[in-house]
């Protein structure tokens, strides 16, 4: 445990906020607040509870629903890759993956149609 220089406490979590590269004059942590709307695009409603998994106590989506949200933002040739990992590693298989992409949800979604293609260099 690293004790703060200025109060004594445990450095980081304690309320003195001791900056130990001096005052940069950034007060994101006085601006922060939890309630601010920016916070409010990610609304899990929208995820089916198929797509959520808990990792370490950590809610998230599964290695599949997050390949599929990942899709469009990433090349085919990196989508590939990260495909063929998630299969190498088992954490889900070629049916299961066309299973979920033919579920009436994905059918315009983007990620789903990258990924059904990627899918179609697999087999």
């Amino acid at each position: 445990m690293q004790q703060c220089p200025s109060c004594g406490g445990q450095l980081l979590s304690c309320d003195c906020r001791f900056d130990e590269d001096g005052d940069d004059d950034d007060d994101f942590d006085d601006d922060f607040d939890d309630d601010d709307d920016d916070f409010d695009d990610f609304d899990d409603d929208d995820i089916p509870p198929g797509d959520l998994t808990v990792v370490n106590g950590i809610p998230c989506t599964t290695a599949l629903r997050t390949l599929i949200d990942l899709a469009p933002e990433v090349e085919p040739d990196h989508l590939d890759r990260l495909l063929r990992d998630c299969l190498h590693r088992r954490l889900f298989t070629v049916a299961e993956a066309h299973h979920r992409l033919s579920e009436p949800d994905m059918a315009g979604r983007r990620g789903a149609q990258r990924l059904r293609v990627a899918l179609g260099g697999i087999e």
